[in-house]
């Protein structure tokens, strides 16, 4: 079989290719505009004595806490995505150190979803798909849950019924 740019097969096509929902970005675009509120407060707040020293060391303490609270999660949803082809469903997370799962259609033995009230507001939401393996697989903050699952379970149902492309 040979495989294509993508790692897809020549007969297999790519149903849906998304990221976690935008939403996820919001608590660290909140924490970016703490960050900086609090920083503009402690740098007015600062006696001149400490000034050239303390001014700096306040800037590489918040940037490092930016770092952590803003920039990690950003690219954290920017280097995971779901991608659901005719044959099989892919994870991919990580920038310098790439990790994946696969798992075939024909594998999957249930499709659930779960949904809290912020994710019913965004129509986003969790799917939970139960494999012949050890633990589910779970994808997080899927954007049009409802649409994805309802895909989802149709290509399900067509590879349980023969009517899927061969393995």
């Amino acid at each position: 079989m040979r495989r294509r740019r993508g790692g897809l097969a020549d007969d297999e096509y790519r149903v849906v290719h998304c990221r976690a929902h935008g939403r996820v970005l919001a608590w660290p675009v909140l924490a970016l505009f703490a960050l900086a509120a609090g920083l503009g407060v402690l740098l007015a707040a600062l006696p001149a004595a400490v000034k050239p020293i303390g001014t700096w060391a306040l800037v590489v303490l918040f940037a490092l806490a930016a770092l952590a609270l803003v920039l990690m999660p950003v690219l954290r949803w920017a280097s995971t995505t779901y991608t659901v082809t005719s044959r099989r469903i892919m994870v991919r997370t990580g920038i310098v150190r790439r990790a994946g799962v696969d798992v075939a259609l024909n594998r999957v033995t249930e499709i659930s979803y779960r949904r809290s009230l912020a994710d019913r507001v965004f129509g986003s939401g969790t799917v939970v798909i139960d494999t012949q393996g050890p633990a589910p697989l779970r994808l997080r903050s899927v954007p049009d849950l409802a649409g994805v699952q309802r895909m989802l379970g149709e290509l399900v149902y067509a590879v349980d019924d023969g009517q899927g492309q061969p393995m």
